[in-house]
């Protein structure tokens, strides 16, 4: 299985270049945060690519030898290594009211997911419970109730698309049919000719369908690999979509229809009072 790399343009299995890049990102790292159940170091690209690398909290001393400064003796970038989050900086602002906030590691407690009710510019659709992997999530509590804006990332696992929603209407099979702009909460395994390419957090994975307002060719400044940024409008507002090419089937041009299957991540911009 792929890790989540893969969608901006790194090898889909884990190779040592791969975590070379890893560890010198993780001591390099011009961001940080920490919080008290440990610290996220934070790489980002030109282009607008991050990965959130977890790291648990060390009561241990720092290192006057090596590293970076701050970077705790016997840090271990790969060994330490708790998990990540992959985004992507764009132009996706969702407005949504924060439901619940939830861990989803025992043993990650960076790690985490947030449900939210999503509304819809459609007045005849219900809002619906809308799960997302939450960027920064040990970094504070948000109130539950509260109004937010949260810009929304979607890993693309497969993409299908159409220069016009006729042809997505017809070529595509009855279990994944939905509506242009309408978003459907998936299972793992609910979609056989969609087989996952990396694990999703519990309640992340969607299936989404809409119109690709604008399409970028992008090239990981890493691996020198190209991948597409999507910026795709749904009922529910837009989504910042990011897709490594061989998981793509047709034209992502802008103005075409665009079915994928994706699992979402999300940063919250700011609460609404």
């Amino acid at each position: 299985m792929c890790t989540r790399l893969h969608a901006i343009g790194f090898p889909c299995e884990m190779d040592r270049r791969t975590a070379e890049f890893i560890g010198t990102a993780a001591l390099n790292a011009k961001r940080r945060i920490a919080c008290a159940e440990g610290e996220y170091r934070i790489w980002r690209s030109p282009a607008g690519a991050e990965i959130w690398l977890h790291y648990p909290s060390r009561d241990r001393p720092f290192s006057r030898t090596g590293g970076s400064a701050g970077t705790p003796s016997g840090f271990d970038p790969i060994g330490d290594l708790m998990g990540m989050t992959v985004v992507h900086a764009g132009a996706s602002v969702m407005r949504m009211r924060l439901a619940r906030v939830l861990r989803v590691s025992k043993d990650n407690p960076l790690d985490g997911t947030c449900v939210a009710m999503l509304g819809s510019q459609r007045s005849s659709d219900k809002p619906i419970a809308f799960t997302f992997e939450l960027v920064g999530y040990a970094e504070t509590r948000h109130a539950t109730g509260a109004e937010a804006r949260v810009r929304v990332t979607a890993l693309a696992q497969w993409v299908w698309a159409f220069a016009r929603e006729d042809a997505y209407l017809a070529a595509t099979p009855s279990h994944r049919l939905i509506g242009k702009g309408a978003m459907a909460q998936a299972e793992p395994g609910m979609l056989p000719d969609a087989p996952l390419i990396y694990r999703p957090k519990p309640g992340t994975l969607w299936l989404v369908t809409g119109e690709v307002r604008r399409s970028v060719r992008l090239v990981n400044p890493v691996t020198r690999a190209p991948y597409y940024w999507v910026l795709l409008a749904t009922d529910r507002g837009d989504i910042d979509l990011v897709a490594s090419p061989d998981r793509i089937e047709g034209d992502v041009s802008d103005g075409h229809t665009l079915q994928a299957v994706v699992t979402t991540a999300g940063r919250i911009i700011e609460e609404l009072h």
